[in-house]
């Protein structure tokens, strides 16, 4: 068994303040964060059976803003959504936009057997975010 790669999670839907669910594969754990909150939880590899699934909480009404999910580039997903959507890599991240409209999305992240040499092992993080909000 490999060490888990350090994840944070991070909630940062201002405009909507939604939860974020997640649930973890190989604790077999669910988590809410609120808005302006994160966990940090360790990933192993696919081979491990480990993942994570991300989805914002739903709430009564649509997402107002875009919304944003920056995961780290070496990551494998599976993105699911019933509407329109970007996917744009730059800079070593790998972002997915998403119009306004009803939080009805999914990504399932989880970390590759065999990853570049190179490749940060120890810490990363998936934020989820305003489309002006997610850097802060």
């Amino acid at each position: 068994m490999t060490e888990g790669c350090a994840i944070t999670i991070k909630n940062r839907l201002i405009t909507d303040k939604r939860d974020i669910n997640i649930y973890h594969q190989s604790t077999r754990s669910a988590h809410i964060i609120s808005h302006h909150s994160s966990i940090t939880l360790p990933l192993r590899t696919v081979g491990e059976d480990d993942y994570l699934h991300i989805s914002v909480g739903r709430s009564p009404g649509d997402l107002w803003r875009n919304c944003l999910i920056d995961v780290p580039s070496w990551s494998d997903f599976e993105f699911s959504s019933e509407g329109n959507v970007n996917v744009i890599h730059s800079g070593g991240r790998t972002l997915v936009k998403i119009p306004p409209g009803p939080p009805n999305w999914e990504i399932k992240i989880t970390r590759p057997n065999n990853l570049s040499p190179g490749v940060p092992l120890n810490e990363d993080n998936v934020t989820i975010g305003d489309d002006e909000s997610v850097w802060r």
